[in-house]
């Protein structure tokens, strides 16, 4: 997601529109993100102020993820601000980004918010039963008929203690 700048330099108050629009093919660097189902798109402005670049950008976009208890594919739509100051190198300031060229590569900074609105667990619904832990069904389609009875192995010998087939 390159920003051409080119127009802005030496045109200090001068405003430029930024629409983008981008397809992510690989959801590798998202986390929990199958894929995505729409473009990313950005809308906002950038804006020369004393030669210092301010971006105020918008985005969107919908993904496919997985629900953290059946692993059924859940779609989120995500919003996401960008505000980021640019200037070219050299400048020294902390809130600032550098960059050189006429060009600005949103890349990170859309990443950096996508992965910023991620839930940190997604249910496709709110009543969602999760998968059978011995045959692995999903239980949101109905009981598999498992014994899903937990027992701790340190209480095994107290027991054989009441268990009335056996002799004490």
């Amino acid at each position: 997601m390159i920003i051409e700048m080119g127009y802005l330099f030496n045109r200090k108050g001068a405003t430029l529109p930024v629409e983008l629009v981008e397809q992510i093919d690989d959801a590798k660097d998202y986390p929990d993100v199958v894929e995505f189902v729409e473009p990313v798109k950005i809308e906002g402005t950038l804006k020369n102020e004393d030669d210092v670049f301010v971006l105020d950008a918008k985005g969107e976009t919908a993904v496919l993820m997985e629900c953290s208890c059946c692993l059924t594919p859940v779609r989120k739509e995500l919003c996401f601000e960008i505000k980021e100051r640019f200037a070219h190198t050299g400048r020294e300031d902390e809130e600032t980004e550098t960059f050189t060229g006429d060009q600005i590569d949103l890349a990170d900074f859309v990443k950096r918010g996508i992965i910023g609105e991620l839930p940190m667990k997604v249910l496709c619904r709110e009543d969602c039963k999760g998968l059978c832990p011995v045959c692995g069904k999903d239980l949101n389609d109905g009981d598999c008929g498992c014994d899903r009875t937990e027992r701790d192995p340190r209480f095994e010998s107290l027991r054989a203690l009441f268990n009335d087939d056996e002799e004490v």
